[in-house]
């Protein structure tokens, strides 16, 4: 009777202490809500559709090769535009403040000027029979104060192996790029489908976890019950209590996992981390594989934008070749220049008086010997091009091979969610078994025990076939291509 009344102290006790826990828990998870609605709004309810089409609009990867492909359009037109006309307008006007002087001396007929060098007149009639000359030094200014210029001008390039191979890896960098943006968001939705499936799997975790706690304090009351009636040792109690026990450490940290899994999920989709959410969906409604190997083999070397991308930086490899060839090769431009121009002193300048000129060329160079740097470039372009073939070459053999070991998981998963789909049934139909006979005395509490913390196993090693599942679709899907 001792025994007993102290039992029932302790367990007078233990209620009133989670009574007290239960209301401020309680308390507590409402003020957190309300808190966490008033700051960062309603709770987000992810499906898996959900989840990928946020992750496809916040994603800073799909963005950074979003703005790669707009770098290659400008790229493009600056290519193209080597191969355009270039016509300018020019228009210069110099003032000099000093003209250059020359000295000279010119010959004078004598008597015309004075040995001081002033004008002399003479008659008409004694022109013809001035008999002495006189040189007489002066200094000739050329040029004027001023000097106007203007004009158009026009060159085009006739033919240049620079410009058509410069335009050709302009084409492949804006296939390379487009490309990426399919490469990034198939790995974004892989990443998206991985964290969704990893935050259910946790979510599911958390449930057997709890669910398993209900069982196990459900049993410790049984236990106890039956222990104050004189129908079991006290060591079945203290069993049952270490095994309450054991499970609160397991639950602990179940939701450990489960808060990191819903964290990654958010990061992913680019929500606030303080966000709250609700996972929607399930495992089992997701679509299966029906095609063979070798199906999915050919759809692969079609449909993977990897290899696409990889067919681009090999196809620019090679105008890179067709870069460094044009250095040998002659290059032919057309240039046409019309201007006018007039040159005057500072209180001379007549609008009218401008002097127009204009002329057309025809250019052509051929370069014969430039201490050998344009062979040494064509040989790193041809190394390099080779390099490119033998990457995509190993890229596609590690595709292949990961896609056959996705195929065997995609495989074994199946297996092992149909024996765990039985696995599960048998479980709790021996939990149920073996409480009913506990309950008549047939049974010990280590069977009980042991068929819970079987039932448990079960159903988390289910769960964990149906999360490899997904995951290895997902990243079927990626080694296809596919979103």
């Amino acid at each position: 009777m001792k025994l007993t009344n102290k039992i029932n102290k302790i367990k007078f006790k233990r209620h009133s202490w989670t009574k007290v826990l239960f209301i401020n828990r309680t308390f507590i998870v409402i003020s957190t809500c309300v808190i966490s609605t008033s700051l960062f709004g309603s709770t987000w309810n992810l499906t898996l559709n959900t989840a990928i089409n946020l992750a496809l609009k916040n994603n800073i990867k799909i963005q950074n090769a979003t703005s790669e492909v707009e770098i290659s359009k400008q790229r493009k037109k600056e290519a193209f535009s080597t191969a355009l006309p270039v016509i300018s307008i020019f228009g210069q006007m110099n003032h000099n403040f000093s003209t250059a002087t020359q000295p000279m001396t010119f010959p004078i007929p004598f008597g015309v000027l004075d040995d001081e060098g002033n004008p002399v007149p003479l008659p008409e009639d004694n022109l013809l029979q001035m008999t002495g000359i006189k040189y007489v030094p002066l200094d000739l200014s050329f040029g004027s104060d001023n000097l106007m210029v203007y004009g158009i001008n026009l060159t085009q390039t006739l033919f240049d192996g620079r410009v058509i191979a410069g335009i050709r890896g302009a084409n492949s960098y804006t296939n390379i790029a487009k490309h990426g943006v399919s490469v990034a968001r198939i790995q974004v939705v892989e990443q998206t489908k991985k964290a969704y499936f990893q935050a259910l799997l946790s979510n599911k975790m958390l449930e057997v976890m709890e669910q398993s706690m209900i069982s196990m304090e459900q049993n410790l009351q049984n236990v106890s019950s039956l222990y104050s009636q004189g129908k079991v040792a006290e060591f079945d109690v203290i069993r049952a209590d270490v095994q309450v026990a054991n499970q609160k450490t397991q639950l602990t940290n179940a939701r450990k996992f489960n808060t990191i899994a819903l964290i990654s999920l958010k990061r992913v989709c680019g929500i606030d981390i303080e966000a709250p959410i609700t996972i929607l969906g399930d495992f089992t409604n997701q679509k299966e594989m029906s095609e063979t190997l070798i199906q999915l083999k050919e759809k692969l070397l079609l449909n993977q934008p990897l290899l696409k991308q990889l067919s681009s930086t090999n196809q620019m490899m090679k105008e890179n070749i067709l870069l460094a060839k044009s250095e040998f090769m002659p290059s032919v431009s057309f240039s046409a220049l019309i201007q006018n121009q007039q040159s005057f002193n500072s209180d001379g300048y007549i609008s009218s008086n401008f002097q127009e000129s204009s002329s057309i060329s025809l250019g052509f160079n051929f370069p014969i010997f430039n201490g050998f740097g344009s062979s040494s470039r064509l040989k790193k372009a041809r190394i390099d091009y080779h390099k490119s073939m033998n990457e995509k070459n190993d890229i596609l053999e590690n595709l292949l091979m990961e896609l056959t070991t996705i195929y065997e998981i995609i495989e074994d998963a199946k297996t092992n969610i149909e024996a765990g789909i039985k696995g599960v049934k048998q479980a709790k139909k021996a939990v149920d078994m073996v409480q009913k006979l506990y309950l008549q005395g047939k049974s010990n509490q280590l069977e009980i025990l042991d068929a819970q913390s079987a039932s448990d196993q079960a159903e988390l090693a289910l769960y964990q076939s149906y999360y490899e599942y997904n995951i290895a679709l997902a990243s079927l899907s990626r080694a296809l291509g596919e979103e």
